[in-house]
């Protein structure tokens, strides 16, 4: 009888198990997410076997693997395939990011925030006009996160190698009128850049596992940008697994919190080389959290606005 008894509770408690699973696969920080169609669990592992493949042979846990996947948001979206690989044809306008209104926001949060922005600017060395400005540029200070579902991001990135994907992006350099050399040239940039990007998207992947095996955070409810960024500061896993940290010191790291995105910028920008009255390391060290020129020209243009 007690043996019994023992197991119907071991089958309730699996059954509570699978049940809060499943709920906390629902549960989102960001509740005006983009969805893509819910496909079959058989199918998406299917999809996603190559992926998989990988990841289990760089030593993720299986269990991992499989629970983002078999939740109802991880799924194929072939946005992430194009914008991923192709993205960088559009080149993105920052001007926006230092006119008048942008001046405002930016001193208005920074006037309200700047005991805590001091205090990062004390502990790492980086001028607390920085660090509010790469909030603005990334997230308008938090007001539009991403409507992006992390692990799909990743998961759909990974197989941009693959030679179907690679002709979808060929494919896409048809309405550009391109003469013949120069055709031929992005085709060659695209194969390199889809190598590249598989590789980079599996290795966040592995980031992502590394932060759940801590417990540091659990990404199945986490949305943020098409290129896998997420919380005020747009961190990466793989970012923050390395560099984001706890500024308002509540024992975990939270980047939709704005202590701790504050400080992890300022974290972030000191382990890149950020030096005081270097303006060559600052620069680099900016260029490290968005490798684009337009990018870092904006966030020093906003900084110096802001002084």
């Amino acid at each position: 009888m007690r043996n019994k008894f023992k197991q119907i509770t071991l089958i309730l408690l699996f059954v509570m198990l699978q049940i809060q699973m499943s709920a906390s696969c629902n549960q989102h920080e960001n509740h005006n997410q983009s969805k893509s169609p819910i496909k079959p669990i058989k199918e998406k592992h299917l999809i996603f076997k190559p992926v998989i493949d990988t990841l289990l042979k760089k030593g993720v846990d299986s269990a991992y693997i499989y629970k983002l996947l078999d939740c109802d948001e991880t799924n194929f979206d072939e946005k992430y395939i194009k914008i991923n690989v192709t993205g960088y044809l559009k080149k993105t306008d920052y001007s926006h990011n230092y006119n008048t209104r942008s001046v405002q926001k930016s001193k208005e949060f920074l006037n309200e925030n700047i005991e805590i922005l001091k205090q990062a600017e004390k502990k790492y060395g980086v001028n607390k006009e920085t660090i509010v400005a790469i909030l603005w540029v990334e997230t308008k200070l938090g007001t539009y996160l991403g409507k992006n579902h992390i692990p799909s991001v990743f998961f759909s990135t990974a197989l941009v190698n693959l030679p179907q994907y690679i002709q979808v992006n060929i494919k896409e350099l048809d309405s550009l009128n391109l003469d013949t050399a120069k055709y031929n040239q992005l085709i060659e940039k695209i194969h390199t850049r889809s190598r590249r990007k598989a590789d980079w998207a599996i290795n966040e992947l592995v980031a992502m596992s590394k932060i759940d095996k801590k417990n540091m955070l659990q990404f199945h409810s986490v949305y943020g940008s098409w290129a896998g960024a997420f919380g005020m500061s747009q961190f990466l896993p793989s970012s923050y697994y390395k560099h984001a940290v706890d500024g308002n010191n509540d024992g975990k790291i939270d980047l939709f919190n704005k202590e701790d995105a504050i400080f992890s910028i300022a974290n972030y920008l000191k382990n890149h080389g950020w030096r005081q009255n270097d303006v060559y390391m600052q620069r680099k060290s900016v260029f490290a959290y968005n490798n684009s020129s337009a990018y870092v020209d904006a966030v020093f243009k906003l900084a110096n606005k802001l002084k």
